[in-house]
């Protein structure tokens, strides 16, 4: 029995031969890099909504840091009293409402007087301006306030102070009204940095 091949079996072994080489490229080589593809399309899936993410937390924190320097810029260094009181006579000229009085603290003396200018008077006690310590670190000059005008313009008026150049608060004591118009009594809040 002869055990040469025919030119048919050759034919089939080279292309069994094939077959099996391509089989071992498969396995060895192919299906392992489509599985690190795979894994590393998840990853880059996963990389991304990390990154949108931190994004997120970024914008976040600049427009928290937005509005700390927007504070702070509402907030100068040292009292600037006459600053304080001139803006408060602006606000009420421009609300068309009359400053009665401007008294510092609570009652006592210390705030310098602001004059008449337009419509709106306002009047105080003379001496040295003390400030009383705030929260948050800052310090505030204190006025108890009186004026008089109309209910719009007295809410105009208030508006605008919260949303003065300077950091102000303001604490309602009384409103009344009369014939000629609403009168409120509330205390001023200025607030500065020290140093």
């Amino acid at each position: 029995m002869s055990r040469s091949l025919s030119q048919r079996d050759k034919t089939i072994l080279l292309l069994l031969g094939v077959v099996v080489v391509l089989l071992l490229v498969y396995l060895i080589g192919v299906r392992p890099a489509l599985n690190q593809l795979s894994n590393l399309a998840e990853e880059r899936s996963s990389l991304e909504q990390t990154l949108a993410s931190l994004g997120q937390v970024h914008a976040r924190q600049q427009q928290t840091e937005e509005r700390g320097k927007s504070v702070l810029s509402r907030v100068p260094i040292g009292a600037h009293e006459a600053n304080a009181l001139e803006l408060l006579n602006q606000i009420a000229e421009q609300d068309h409402v009359t400053l009665v009085s401007v008294a510092y603290g609570n009652g006592t003396s210390g705030a310098p007087s602001v004059g008449t200018s337009g419509g709106s008077t306002s009047s105080s006690t003379s001496g040295s301006s003390n400030a009383s310590q705030g929260g948050g670190g800052l310090s505030s000059l204190q006025y108890n306030v009186v004026v008089t005008g109309t209910t719009a313009n007295l809410e105009s008026f208030f508006a605008d102070l919260a949303t003065a150049p300077r950091l102000m608060t303001v604490q309602l004591q009384s409103v009344s009204g009369t014939a000629s118009g609403d009168t409120a009594n509330f205390t001023l809040a200025v607030y500065y940095r020290n140093g």
